[in-house]
């Protein structure tokens, strides 16, 4: 368990074409911290031409994006955001999101899996 320092849990929510723009922008950082994507549906704000939007069941249309996740030390979850929207904006309307969660407790299995007073079995 890494108790020495604050950890926060990144989220980014960007266009599947963008993706290897925001790979390379994370993988030119000094500490570069593994992430994982995961193929993500979705619909925004809800805002369409006009003003509002009425959902129909005939009618409901989702966006497609990546959703990043990766775990840093807090005091550099600034520097990778700012990283991640630089990277993943195009200047259009959907280019995603990106927001941060504080992060309790991390744990690497690989470090404490094989502890016998851990094991019930």
């Amino acid at each position: 368990m890494i108790d020495d320092a604050a950890m926060t849990l990144i989220t980014a929510l960007i266009r599947p074409h963008m993706e290897g723009h925001v790979v390379r922008a994370l993988h030119d950082l000094p500490d570069f911290p593994g992430f994982t994507f995961d193929e993500v549906r979705g619909q925004g704000r809800g805002r369409g031409q006009g003003g509002a939007y009425v959902s129909a069941d005939t009618d409901l249309t989702y966006h497609h994006f990546l959703e990043l996740r990766l775990v840093c030390r807090s005091e550099s979850a600034d520097e990778i955001c700012d990283r991640i929207a630089s990277a993943a904006w195009t200047g259009r309307k959907g280019d995603g999101v990106v927001f941060t969660t504080a992060v309790y407790q991390f744990v690497r299995i690989k470090e404490i899996g094989r502890h016998p007073e851990k094991r019930d079995d």
